[in-house]
């Protein structure tokens, strides 16, 4: 009579255990992927916020650089001795580019600063990116090697599995835990006035 194989209890529950193992490893390797991706969402936000930051101040600027000009311009005027009626005018003309000139200044400061936040932003998201993705790559290896104790037999590639997975846990908590990405307000402040134009003459 051929012999009829009995199974073995402990290989059951050495599967139970693998399973487990894996679920584990696999919930783990889930968190790590979602916080990957916010990382590389916020690095494109930030990325985009500090390109249009760095856009802003220079539209900022060349409109400053043009009111800069019309008060020059203003100020030879000024100096031909025009009447009475053209000099209150121009006068009127210069404090306000003047109050204007002091508006951009003061805005740029604030636009430059979040451009810089926004770029240093960007970066931090960039490296926490780059760690998830590490841990996420070292989970995968090990859910491999905990697969092949189970198609193999062999108990070695369940313990290299578990250290894998531990390193994994490591980056991956490491990486969650560095410097977190400085908050950035938009960096445009509003729509910049155009330039007053020269008061016609008479």
């Amino acid at each position: 009579m051929s012999e009829i194989e009995i199974p073995h209890p402990e290989g059951r529950k050495n599967e139970r255990q693998v399973g487990i193992i894996i679920a584990i490893v696999a919930v783990v390797l889930a968190v790590f992927g979602s916080l990957g991706n916010n990382a590389a969402n916020d690095r494109i936000v930030s990325e985009v916020k500090a390109s249009n930051g760095y856009s802003w101040y220079q539209a900022k600027r060349q409109r400053e650089a043009l009111n800069d000009l019309e008060l020059k311009r203003i100020a030879v005027e000024l100096a031909s001795a025009p009447g009475p009626e053209r000099k209150a005018a121009l006068i009127r003309l210069q404090e306000g580019l003047q109050a204007k000139v002091q508006e951009y200044r003061q805005e740029n400061g604030a636009i430059l600063e979040q451009a810089g936040l926004a770029r240093k932003a960007a970066e931090i998201n960039a490296r926490r990116n780059d760690g998830f993705d590490r841990a996420e790559i070292l989970l995968q290896v090990a859910v491999v090697l905990c697969t092949l104790t189970l198609l193999v037999e062999a108990r070695i590639f369940l313990r290299i599995g578990i250290v894998v997975a531990l390193v994994g846990i490591g980056v991956g908590v490491h990486t969650h835990l560095g410097p977190e990405a400085p908050e950035v307000s938009d960096a445009q402040g509003g729509s910049p006035a155009p330039a007053a134009s020269s008061p016609s003459r008479s």
